[in-house]
């Protein structure tokens, strides 16, 4: 019988072996859930006594409903990410000072921390609480501005008391989310960005600093504790960067914290953006660049600020802040991939973690010239004569540059990093990306951006146009208004935040300055802001309004009727707005809104006189908003009504619209676009389409959506970063690459899926309604619904750039193939002996004499081959 010889049998089985057991000799720790142990060194976060590559992406649960977050973090997982990165917002959890809210809907971040839990994501916490973050107040409560001698950000004794008491809140609350817990956080944060300020403070700023790091130190938590764009020492604390590119820092760190990871906790892929302005954009080439050049001097972690921006509902965002932030994500504001950005940077960051170990286990290296230009370098981990990985740098902005690299010819292309990796016993080494080579699914992505679909054939009945209802918001009678004073009051003191308005109104006489030929005959307001509304005897004049946190001076033209009659008692009424309040300022406790300098009639400072003030609109409280049914004080809403509708008692209206959620689900089934399970991953995203109106705010159920405002970024023509994109050189998104040029900043608003009150079999009928605050002027009856939509291109799957096979998957393709052979011959000589005993095959004597015939002939002379003749082709 004949037999596979063993050798060849255990060859298999090896190979078998091999081939089951992965590229990776070990498995990494990927899913928190059992306990671990976090640490860090200079090569690293620590985490089970390994350094770790760590690529983490900024979401901020208040930004966007919790049914989102698991399908948000699935999404950041699949491109490539492994940790989630999130601050901590003080005015969102302790809005009445002692009272906490760590439960309700978007302010649950015990299950946002179990969602990353379940996602197998890690987490870094930055509590702060000072976050900035674009966001209002910088995060700060609104109470904590009224305690006794308080100074925000320096050695404040009761800013101190109240930040400590909150921290350690938000400690106590994370405790079952540490790793000795099995849970995701691996990092937490206190303060944020505060080498910005610490100089400015002097000495004060520099005890606080400290007392930050003894701070934080004293709540014994089992990781450690960072503090972001920290350009001063404080003990115990990893300082770490925030930037659009950060490798510039890290030669400087490396001298100052040999012992410390190097740490990118803002990335920026793009920017905010405000009311009036062009859209940012920044190339995803940059991007990748900026990334992968952080690696090549030695970063082992980089965070995304934002990966998924998401959504400024209610009053929340800063200072003349956007409703939507966006930020030109990885997952847009709905949670729908930016498939150009999502796809290039996803091949980078799963690369990174692949070759973890090349990045972890080796020190630093020192950069090499590959050319006579000393900006192409390259930056080799591991054994330049084995294995390695290496990162080829080219960044002139202009020129690709050619060079050998270990035996293999590169074309480097321009401000691009390429990265390189040998095996041993490789011939030549591979190429694996290029920040500036885009994949064939990324550029079908660039042509097919995401956008917004309207719901056609359904409008009419999604929002019930022919039941509007609307009524003004009258005017305050002086005598009803509660606060009476000899000059204005600063805003925000009396409104304590609690809404965007205040109302001013005082009575004159008409100088007689005013009917004097060549006089300035109008009502100025200096050091005003945000936006101011005036009104004289009742009727409206104006809007103005400044722009980001700056005060500015505003002045209404009187009309005639006015200015003619000198003498005459004149009413002014004046409604103050803010648009958000600062969140990047020093000394943020005094800052101040409304009427802060002279008032000027004619010429004539009437600041000091009878002021009356009130806070608020007519029907502004929540509970207005959270109402089924308009009452019946409200008038139906007609093709007519804007006309007729009288401007005398004011300029601003309510409308309520019935939005009907069962043929906003019809249409999805129509259109094929989203399931009806609000768990599924594609689930249609809802967009209200405002461009019909002008400036106000929305509500949907009681549920604050936030402001709108339709306000069109400059014309390309006449701005020059509109004008300009390119990658290649460092990027300022103030200089180049806006986009939607001479398009309302932002027409559409979210309407999230969660806030709506969907049909079920015990409630058929549930009722929804849109209510639409309107400060100017509108037709509501022009308002719709859109979906947003963002198609994945057809080749998202395949990877970018094309390998050649290193010599492992060469070795396993063996395998394979050795396997199947083996196990071929195997039965082959089975069949063989059975055959044999059938009587089939020349068994003893005959199978020796044939075996003798078959060596006979392999040992006779074979034929040469003749030589070619001159001419003949090969």
């Amino acid at each position: 019988m004949r037999r596979l010889p063993l050798t060849a049998l255990a060859a298999v089985v090896g190979c078998l072996g091999l081939c089951a057991s992965g590229v990776h000799g070990r498995v990494e720790k990927q899913v928190p859930g059992d306990p671990y142990t976090v640490g860090y060194s200079a090569r690293g976060l620590v985490i089970d006594g390994e350094p770790r590559v760590l690529t983490a992406g900024a979401i901020h649960y208040p930004r966007s409903t919790p049914d989102m977050w698991d399908s948000l973090m699935k999404k950041a997982k699949r491109g490539g990410l492994n940790t989630i990165d999130t601050y901590v917002f003080w005015n969102m959890h302790e809005r009445v000072k002692h009272t906490y809210d760590f439960a309700t809907d978007r302010a649950n971040l015990p299950l946002f921390l179990e969602t990353a839990r379940n996602n197998g994501l890690f987490v870094v916490l930055r509590i702060g609480p000072y976050v900035c973050a674009e966001w209002n107040y910088g995060g700060f409560p609104q109470w904590l501005r009224h305690e006794k001698d308080v100074v925000f950000q320096t050695y404040s004794k009761s800013f101190m008391r109240e930040m400590k008491r909150f921290v350690g809140k938000v400690v106590d609350v994370a405790r079952p989310y540490l790793p000795e817990a099995g849970g995701p956080i691996i990092a937490m944060q206190i303060e944020n960005e505060y080498g910005d300020h610490q100089g400015w403070f002097g000495k004060d700023g520099d005890r606080y600093a400290d007392w930050c790091g003894e701070t934080a130190a004293g709540f014994n938590v089992s990781v450690p504790w960072i503090m972001c764009r920290q350009h001063y020492r404080v003990e115990g604390i990893i300082p770490t960067q925030n930037d659009f590119y950060c490798d510039q820092y890290l030669a400087r760190f490396h001298r100052s914290y040999p012992q410390m990871p190097d740490m990118w906790t803002e990335m920026w892929p793009a920017w905010f953006q405000r009311w009036g302005e062009a859209a940012p954009h920044r190339p995803i080439e940059d991007i990748a660049y900026a990334v992968a050049k952080w690696y090549a001097h030695g970063g082992t972690y980089v965070a995304y600020y934002m990966y998924h921006g998401g959504t400024n509902f209610g009053r929340s965002s800063g200072p003349f802040i956007q409703t939507s932030y966006d930020y030109e994500g990885f997952l847009d504001e709905y949670g729908l991939e930016n498939w150009p950005k999502y796809l290039h940077l996803a091949e980078l960051h799963q690369l990174l973690l692949d070759n973890a170990a090349f990045i972890t286990g080796n020190p630093v290296p020192r950069a090499q010239r590959l050319a006579e230009k000393k900006d192409v370098q390259a930056h080799i981990y591991g054994d330049p004569n084995a294995e390695y990985l290496a990162f080829l740098v080219n960044a002139d902005a202009t020129e690709t540059v050619s060079v050998e690299f270990d035996g293999l010819p590169l074309d480097l292309h321009r401000w691009s990093v390429t990265l390189v990796r040998r095996r041993a016993n490789e011939l030549q080494p591979t190429v694996l990306y290029n920040t500036a080579h885009l994949s064939r699914a990324v550029k079908q992505a660039q042509k097919r951006p995401a956008g917004f679909q309207q719901i056609s054939g359904h409008d009419s009945s999604v929002l019930k146009k022919d039941t509007i209802k609307w009524r003004a918001v009258a005017l305050p009678v002086p005598d009803e208004m509660p606060i009476v004073a000899g000059r204005p009051y600063e805003h925000i003191n009396v409104t304590d935040d609690q809404t965007d308005y205040l109302w001013y109104r005082t009575t004159v006489k008409v100088p007689d300055a005013c009917s004097a030929a060549g006089a300035d005959r109008t009502l100025v307001l200096e050091d005003a802001g945000d936006v101011m509304s005036v009104y004289f005897n009742q009727r409206f004049s104006e809007m103005k309004h400044g722009q980001q946190d700056r005060l500015a001076t505003f002045a209404f033209p009187l009309p005639k009727q006015v200015y003619s009659k000198p003498g005459d008692s004149l009413e002014i009424t004046i409604m103050s707005q803010t648009m958000g309040m600062a969140h990047n300022q020093r000394h943020m406790e005094s800052y101040s809104r409304g009427l802060l300098g002279r008032v000027l009639l004619c010429g004539r400072d009437i600041t000091k006189g009878k002021w009356h003030m009130q806070p608020g609109l007519e029907d502004e409280p929540d509970d207005f908003a959270k109402t089924q049914d308009p009452s019946t004080v409200w008038h139906a809403y007609t093709e007519g009504s804007r006309k007729s509708a009288s401007m005398t008692k004011g300029h601003l209206r309510w409308y309520a619209i019935e939005l009907n959620a069962q043929a906003l689900l019809d249409s999805d089934n129509d259109s094929n676009n989203g399931a009806l399970d609000s768990n599924a991953e594609n689930f249609a995203r809802y967009a209200i389409d405002m461009s019909s109106m002008t400036k106000g705010q929305l509500w949907i159920n009681g549920h604050h959506l936030g402001r709108y405002w339709l306000r069109r970024a400059p014309e390309k023509k006449s701005y020059k970063p509109c004008q300009v994109c390119g990658y290649g050189g460092w990027f300022w998104p103030d200089n180049v690459c806006r986009q939607r040029c001479g398009e309302y900043s932002q027409q559409y608003y979210h309407l999230p899926r969660a806030y709506l009150q969907l049909p079920t079999q015990s409630s058929p009928n549930a009722r929804n309604f849109l209510y639409v605050l309107e400060e100017l002027s509108g037709d509501p009856a022009q308002i719709t619904v859109a979906r947003r939509v963002s198609i994945a291109p057809p080749d998202h799957d395949k990877p970018a750039h094309g390998q050649k096979p290193t010599l492992l998957v060469l070795f396993i393709h063996v395998c394979a193939f050795a396997a199947i052979a083996g196990l071929v011959g195997l039965l082959y000589a089975a069949y063989r002996n059975y055959k044999a005993r059938q009587g089939y095959e020349p068994v003893g004597e005959q199978a020796q004499e044939q075996e003798q015939e078959q060596e006979q002939e392999r040992e006779q002379p074979q034929p040469q081959p003749q030589p070619q003749q001159q001419g003949q082709g090969q």
